[in-house]
């Protein structure tokens, strides 16, 4: 539908932003482990393996702090209050360094026996001492690593999406010619992870040019900040929390079970398997963490027929994508295997089957973390918390350990797909009881997986939206809203303030926002009635224009100059601008 344009654009053009801020997390223990697994050794792979779940630790902290309070920014931005928002993105900035700083400071003198509790003892103790030193040379980047985190999840929001992209290729840029110079260097684990610390602060000073630019929405001042919202924050980004203590709680209980029945070929093989899910996570993770930043400003709009097109649209990317890698995936396991495994045939074997069993779960993992991630997004945070651990730790722990007295090693890559399907039957059971909690009845499937009460919105008959794509259809457009404020009983004087808003500013936009090339834009209009205030929202992507600045500057000589807009300005309760996601959104309440 041409409605759904605006939104279909925006959605692809975030999500390659979202995918490319997931894989800044994870692009340097994806060098890592290729080098070291060529030139390195089993052994040293292996360390690897065993200290690579404990970065998700590391960053912990970053990722609770940046997702809570990413949520927090895009309602906010969507109910209109950006000085809120504002003031939320620089809290967030102090607490995810401060706090990344600290977890660094204490990390460090205990890192021999945080290598022995992730696996490194048993069968595998003579891995210790080179688990211990990536440990230490990883933990030096903390603070970077949380910084990247934390700018590369708000920049596509504020317009900038090509930024993150160019600190992902410094990153990995910068971590391949220093972990070579570790190589010639005969270095072993701890350069190698100080390697990837040095390029996170490398990628950090380029993300860090954003704010050299003008009329960017992310400001930060120690000043406006509200340390009171810090708890809400933090209880906000719990499930991302819970959800990488789960990812790490796995990797150690899985280690320790392959510690048990299998040899550090297993092991080894077990870190190839994180390695592809840190490759190919990120397609996943970015299809999510989109859905989450644009539920946020829905719900913030209150506008549950853009919500359900939302998920919509998300679900049938997501299966396009995932199906087309995980077919590539399962046919090149054998070359992306033998990246980090040489001369091992037990452990490349090993390897194999791993990859192709994530091949085989990604595309309903994909569809399993878009919904996590958007019950975050609405703000269901326990709901939230209990799939994502159920998601990352509950269901694949079980699957592995149950599984290991029938299939031995092999048990721990065929709990990855089995999960996905206990994951199903969770949503569907956790779906209809929430349904009836929230009372959804008899409203069609889709508005009882949005779990949105009926509260959420207003009715129906109480709304319209169309699009607008030339000025003809400006008047047509007019003429629907006078239409419809009339026959809600709305007075003379307000539907002429109304019809006439929305005709002058859509029609600015068709005279001075539209290019007159090949590119056709877009005007998405929406009105609602709530109990006696009409709401208009008006949406397009065209160049920047702010409508709230341009009648500071109206000349008081011409009094009929944007006569619309004036008259609508002095009368309306709420006249809020805001450009975000490359998006001009004016939000009027009369």
């Amino acid at each position: 539908m041409r409605k759904d344009r605006i939104l279909q654009n925006t959605f692809f053009a975030q999500l390659w932003a979202c995918i490319f801020s997931s894989l800044a997390s994870t692009i340097g223990s994806m060098v890592d482990g290729v080098i070291i697994g060529q030139y390195l050794g089993t052994d040293s792979i292996a360390a690897f393996g065993v200290i690579n779940p404990l970065l998700t630790v590391f960053s912990v902290f970053g990722a609770i702090v940046a997702t809570g309070s990413r949520t927090r920014f895009t309602k906010l931005i969507g109910e209109g209050k950006v000085k809120d928002a504002q003031s939320v993105f620089s809290l967030s900035c102090i607490l995810s360094i401060g706090l990344a700083t600290l977890m660094m400071v204490l990390i460090l003198p205990f890192a021999s026996p945080f290598a022995a509790l992730l696996g490194a003892s048993g069968n595998a103790a003579s891995l210790l001492p080179k688990a211990t030193d990536y440990l230490i040379g990883i933990a030096i980047g903390l603070p970077a690593m949380n910084a990247m985190k934390t700018l590369v999840g708000y920049m596509p929001i504020d317009n900038d999406r090509h930024l993150p992209v160019v600190a992902s290729i410094v990153l990995t840029v910068s971590d391949i010619i220093f972990d070579l110079l570790v190589v010639v260097m005969h270095g072993d684990t701890f350069e190698m992870g100080l390697a990837t610390s040095l390029s996170y602060y490398a990628a950090v000073i380029v993300l860090l040019t954003h704010f050299r630019k003008k009329n960017i929405l992310l400001r930060f001042s120690v000043k406006n900040i509200r340390w009171r919202d810090s708890l809400t924050i933090i209880r906000k980004g719990a499930p991302v929390g819970v959800c990488r203590f789960g990812n790490t709680l796995r990797s150690a209980s899985l280690n320790h079970l392959l510690a048990v029945i299998a040899s550090t070929s297993a092991i080894a093989a077990y870190s190839v398997h994180r390695q592809a899910d840190s490759f190919l996570n990120p397609i996943m993770l970015g299809m999510a963490e989109t859905v989450c930043m644009m539920a946020g400003i829905i719900l913030g709009e209150e506008d549950r027929p853009l919500m359900k097109r939302l998920l919509r649209t998300s679900v049938r990317a997501t299966m396009v994508f995932t199906l087309g890698v995980a077919v590539l995936a399962w046919f090149f396991a054998p070359v992306f295997a033998q990246l980090f495994i040489k001369d091992n045939p037990e452990a490349l074997e090993l390897s194999i089957a791993a990859v192709r069993c994530y091949a085989v779960g990604m595309p309903f993992y994909g569809l399993n973390v878009i919904y996590q991630e958007y019950l975050q997004g609405i703000e269901r945070s326990k709901l939230s918390l209990i799939a994502g651990f159920m998601l990352e730790a509950g269901f694949l722990i079980i699957s592995a350990w149950v599984m290991s007295a029938w299939f031995g090693a092999n048990a721990v890559w065929y709990a990855f797909p089995v999960t996905q399907g206990l994951m199903f039957i969770f949503y569907a059971v956790l779906i209809t009881v929430e349904s009836r909690r929230l009372n959804i009845r008899g409203e069609g499937v889709w508005n009882k997986i949005l779990l949105l009460p009926p509260s959420f919105d207003v009715p129906e008959e109480n709304q319209m939206e169309g699009s607008i794509t030339s000025m003809d259809e400006v008047m047509e457009m007019s003429k629907t809203v006078w239409d419809f404020c009339k026959s809600h009983g709305c007075d003379a004087k307000r539907t002429f303030l109304i019809s006439l808003s929305v005709e002058e500013m859509a029609g600015n936009i068709v005279t001075h926002g539209f290019p007159g090339d090949d590119k056709e834009n877009i005007i998405n209009v929406r009105l609602i009635k709530n109990d006696d205030l009409y709401i208009i929202r008006i949406r397009d992507d065209c160049p920047v224009f702010d409508p709230v600045k341009q009648l500071e500057l109206f000349s008081e000589e011409d009094p009929t100059h944007h006569l619309g807009l004036r008259m609508t300005a002095s009368m309306a309760k709420e006249f809020k601008y805001t450009n975000i996601m490359k998006l001009n959104n004016l939000l009027i309440k009369v």
